[in-house]
């Protein structure tokens, strides 16, 4: 087993500057000073060449995709577009709440609201987007069911709906082996319209559904699992009564695109990514 690779860190603003050795001494240093400064370094020629010369130190390369770290609670609140900067902020620094978002509009809207908003959900996958495109995308309807899928590298899948905004399961199936995530997401689509329809009151046969899987919302259309894998019988029964379930079935339930670039990741995600 390889060993983990030696670094060294260059304190050059902090309660105590210096190089050190060990990330757990660099805290100690850099805890509850506002705006430290500090770099790691895979050698202790390259740390005392910083430390020396802050100068020569190149600016960090931009990963490739841009991170803004929301810090409501820490030493400075504020958004930070280098995770060292945020991470100064919140160590040592008792109760404090980050956020992670990969759009600036969003981390921007987060930080002048409560952080309670954003606790439970993934936002790493959301981007910027023009006035116009926000604007035709909108807001999450609240009174939805949302579903997702989860698969592991077997094939091994299981699925869920839950209501969009309490995040409250409705319905976890599974697991199953042998199977696919695109399987999963189209049995939780036909499970959720099941489920709507057959409750009598009617604003629950209208309540819309939402789903992050474009193939599993086709497949619905097609009313057909139009899979390429090879599924055991156990998965191929589900299937089957799923498929039988849309020819035999009507339903006015809304199948709606979660929009993951706007809205984060769908409360149905299992966070496993």
């Amino acid at each position: 087993m390889s060993k983990k690779q030696q670094k060294y860190y260059v304190v050059w603003e902090g309660n105590t500057s210096g190089i050190y050795d060990s990330w757990e001494h660099c805290q100690r240093e850099i805890r509850g000073y506002p705006n430290a400064k500090f770099r790691s370094f895979t050698s202790l020629e390259q740390a005392k060449k910083a430390f020396k010369d802050p100068d020569s130190v190149p600016a960090k390369k931009s990963s490739k995709k841009q991170y803004y770290y929301v810090v409501w609670n820490g030493h400075k609140p504020g958004i930070y577009t280098d995770w060292d900067e945020a991470r100064a902020q919140i160590t040592g620094f008792k109760g404090s709440i980050y956020k992670t978002f990969g759009s600036k509009q969003l981390a921007e809207k987060a930080f002048t609201e409560h952080p309670d908003k954003y606790k439970d959900g993934d936002y790493k996958k959301t981007k910027d987007l023009s006035v116009a495109e926000l604007e035709k995308i909108g807001e999450p309807i609240e009174l939805s069911l949302a579903v997702d899928a989860a698969c592991n590298g077997r094939g091994d899948f299981e699925y869920q709906g839950v209501w969009t905004f309490s995040k409250e399961v409705v319905f976890l199936v599974g697991p199953y082996k042998k199977g696919s995530n695109n399987i999963g997401e189209f049995l939780a689509l036909v499970h959720a319209l099941a489920y709507l329809n057959g409750h009598k009151d009617p604003k629950m046969k209208a309540m819309p559904i939402y789903s992050d899987s474009r193939i599993a919302m086709g497949w619905v259309r097609q009313k057909l699992c139009r899979t390429n894998k090879q599924p055991p019988p156990e998965v191929r029964n589900l299937i089957a009564r799923a498929e039988k379930w849309l020819r035999n079935n009507t339903f006015k339930n809304p199948i709606l695109k979660w929009e993951t670039k706007v809205w984060g990741e769908i409360p149905a995600d299992f966070g496993r990514k």
